[in-house]
Parts: structure tokens; sequence; C-alpha cells
């Protein structure tokens, strides 16, 4: 199905809305937590603002385009001749939810020679280095790891239908890893060395005139950050692809559940990698302080309960650091356990802001499963379900981190998918599998502090 040029219009207004809620987002997660954009932000704001002059190039060529058009439609009608000129296009991109066409089967026969599936793979390139893909699914969220960065093959890239799908698989997302600073992965290196100040200088009074002033020399050091690989594979019978009528889907089912897995993967290693066997060191194991609340009968509120632990952590950060945190995490059994609870009149401790609430201490801005839920201390609290829950002796302990999140660099690259039929021939299979890599940097571990112990046991309703 060809599109008219009023409908091609309305892609690109929508992907220059789109590009435009980016760089909305962008900064609005910045002023969210408190925090100046990043440089690699900034970037990205950049490329978002060269989409919008590009696509701005293209409508208007395209009204050019339409006015040209509908000169010569008028002559042909005066002709007496059919149809209409200059009428191409595709619907939402090459790789559409409706299309006919599997992406993965095209890079399997784009290998063996077929032109047809290596001109749709190379017009997905275009259609996606040049902005217009697929925007019928108006949940495009943050959470992917999408890019152009760190490697180029433009074909690898999976339409962004499917990417931005990938959510929709019942598994944990990323909602901590999101709300750090988050980079492109440069390419040609495995290790990612940030540099860093050690110890500093120093002043002091002179003790008179035209003496010696104070002298000591900066120490400089590095924090250092391995590359890591995150990768996942599904062997597909060749029957699948040859004879299924469902075929043209099955990039759906495969890649989204492979995504699902790596956005999983990534948001538990930013919390808990152990810095070992190959692991980033994540938020938990690299914190700075580790603020033991101890108690056989917790509770949310009292002198030295888990609001008051929470006030604890926050001053943490700010005297250690001498910054503020920008963020408090916990599990959302937690979130829910505090929001239950009441004070000696049994009020409510945290309330709905709808509720207009006063003097509470807690406020609940909406009902998410994982992401930002409320604040506590003027904060966003971030529910998420990576958060441990079987730490402690018992096993049945949780975790609570309280940090300034921007101070923490989340680096990833492209996630590219490939499809393979060697080695696999002698079975009739394929093997489709998607990949990408990631490096984890905390720069000041003073920004990160953990609250764990016996007051964090499995709560009760």
């Amino acid at each position: 199905m060809e599109l008219d040029t009023r409908s091609r219009l309305d892609i690109l207004n929508e992907a220059r809305d789109k590009a435009l809620g980016e760089i909305d987002t962008i900064v609005t997660r910045a002023e969210t937590f408190k925090r100046s954009i990043s440089t690699g932000e900034n970037a990205k704001i950049e490329e978002h603002k060269s989409d919008i002059r590009s696509i701005d190039a293209k409508i208007r060529d395209l009204e050019v385009e339409d006015a040209t058009r509908e000169r010569l439609g008028r002559e042909f009608r005066r002709l007496g001749l059919a149809g209409t000129p200059g009428r191409t296009s595709t619907v939402g991109g090459t790789y559409n939810p409706e299309s006919r066409h599997s992406y993965f089967r095209d890079m399997l026969e784009a290998s063996r020679g077929d032109s047809g599936a290596r001109e749709r793979l190379d017009r997905h390139r275009s259609e996606f280095s040049d902005g217009i893909r697929d925007l019928s699914d108006s949940k495009a969220n943050e959470i992917r790891a999408i890019s152009t960065s760190n490697g180029t093959g433009g074909e690898f890239v999976p339409p962004l239908w499917l990417v931005d799908n990938y959510i929709e698989a019942l598994r944990p997302a990323r909602a901590t890893a999101d709300a750090l600073t988050n980079l492109d992965l440069p390419a040609g290196t495995d290790v990612i060395n940030v540099p860093k100040v050690v110890t500093g200088t120093a002043a002091a009074i002179q003790a008179t005139q035209n003496t010696g002033i104070q002298q000591t020399d900066i120490t400089t050091g590095t924090v250092a950050a391995s590359v890591i690989t995150i990768a996942g594979g599904q062997t597909v019978a060749q029957q699948l692809f040859d004879q299924s009528p469902i075929a043209g889907h099955m990039d759906k089912v495969i890649l989204q559940d492979l995504m699902a897995d790596y956005a999983r993967q990534v948001g538990s290693l930013v919390l808990n990698g152990t810095g070992t066997g190959g692991q980033p060191t994540g938020l938990i194991t690299a914190a700075g302080t580790v603020q033991t609340y101890t108690d056989a009968s917790p509770a949310f509120m009292g002198a030295g309960k888990i609001y008051a632990q929470i006030g604890k952590a926050v001053q943490t950060v700010q005297t250690s650091r001498f910054a503020a945190a920008s963020a408090i995490i916990m599990h959302p059994r937690r979130w829910a356990w505090a929001a239950v609870q009441v004070d000696a009149s049994n009020r409510a401790v945290i309330l709905p802001d709808a509720n207009g609430p006063l003097n509470a201490s807690g406020i609940q801005v909406n009902g998410n499963a994982q992401g930002v839920v409320g604040k506590m201390f003027g904060l966003p609290v971030i529910v998420d379900p990576n958060i441990p829950i079987n730490v402690g002796t018992g096993t049945n302990q949780d975790v609570i981190l309280v940090l300034k999140a921007d101070d923490s660099w989340l680096y990833e690259g492209t996630i590219r998918a490939e499809v393979f039929q060697q080695t696999y021939a002698n079975q009739l299979s394929l093997f489709a599998r998607v990949y990408n890599y990631m490096a984890l940097a905390h720069r000041l571990p003073q920004s990160i502090v953990t609250i764990t112990g016996t007051g964090l046991v499995a709560p009760t309703f």
C-alpha cells in the first residue's frame, strides 16, 4: 500500500514531534533528579535538533512535491490520462507491524544473494537513519537502549517498532538504570577509564607577608569500567520461516522476548553486579556507606524507624558528597508497605497527591509498578523490582538506596540483531540472536548509601 503526500507529511510531523518529545524527556529527567544535563545528554539533544532540521527540509520538499503533483494531476486529467504521478513510499517504514516481510528472514535471504531482501534492508537502514520510523505505537519509551553509535551496519539495528514494544514482556525493566547518566558507549575499547582527582590541592593561611604559601600536589587516578557483552539467542526451525503464515511476525515474538531479558539483565546488573566474574560493579556493591537498620519490630514512623533511616541516608550523601541526593530507590513491596502505614490516629502517613496532603511524610503520585511513584524528603522515590529481597541471614530482607544518581554513568552501545544458518544446517534450523555492550562507572561512591538490616525483613500487610 502506498502513502499519499498527506500521510507522508503526517509521518514526518509525527517524527518531528517525537524528536521534540525526546528533547523534552531529557530536560524533564534532569529537572526531576535535580541535576544538570550531562555531556552525553547534550549530544543527544543536538542529534534530535539535527533530526528536526532534516525533517523540516523533507517537509518543505514534500510540500513542493505535492504542489507539483497536483499541477501534473490536473494536466493528466485534462489529457484524459489515468493514475496519479509520482506516488512511492511504504507504510510506517519497511518492517512495520502490518508488513508481510520478516526482518530476520530478509537478513538470511540477503546473505544468500537475494537482491529484494538486500534492498529492503538497505531501505530500512535509510529509514532508521533519516528518522522516518514507524510511529503507530505511541508508547515509545525511554527504557530502550538504541542508537547508531559503536558500530555501523544499520541493517542490524532492529526495526524501532519492535524495540519500543519490548517492555510488554513480563519481566522487570530498568527503572534504576534509566535514572543514571546514560551515555553512548565509545567504539574501539574494552575498558573505559574515567579520570579522577584522588587527593586535591590545599590552601592555608600565609604566616606573614612575603613568606611561602601552602603547596600540596594534586594526585590523580582513574575509575575503570570494563565493557561487558549481554547476548541472547533462539534456535528457530527453518519451516517456520518457509511455511508458517506468521513468519513475518515471529520477529516480534523472538526479538521482543530477547530484548525484554536484555533490559532485565541491565536493570539487575546496575543494582546487583558483584564486580567479579565479568559482572560490572552495581550500585549496592559500590556504595560508599552501608547503613545498618537493626529492628526486631520494624515500623515506618518513629525514632530510628525506616523514615528516620532514610533521612539519615539523605544527610550522609549531603555531608560526604557535599551535594544533594537525587533519588530514593526501593522495592515495590517496601513502598506499598510504607503506603499503608498509619500514625497513632490511624491516619495514613503517605498520601496521594490528589488529596492535597499536609504534613505527610511522603506523597504518592501514581500507581506505577516500576519507576517514579512518589516523593519523600523532596526526592523522587523510584520502585524497582530488581532490588534484591533475599539478603541478610534470613534471606528475606530487601535494600533501600539513597543516591545522587547522575554520579554513576551507564554506557551502552547499539542493540544488534542477527540470524545465522551455519552449524544448524544438519537440523534444518536457524539461530537468531541479539547482543549489546555496556559498561558502568561510579565516579564517586560517596554518592551512594544503602540501608540494610533486620528492619527490612519481608513486610506484612
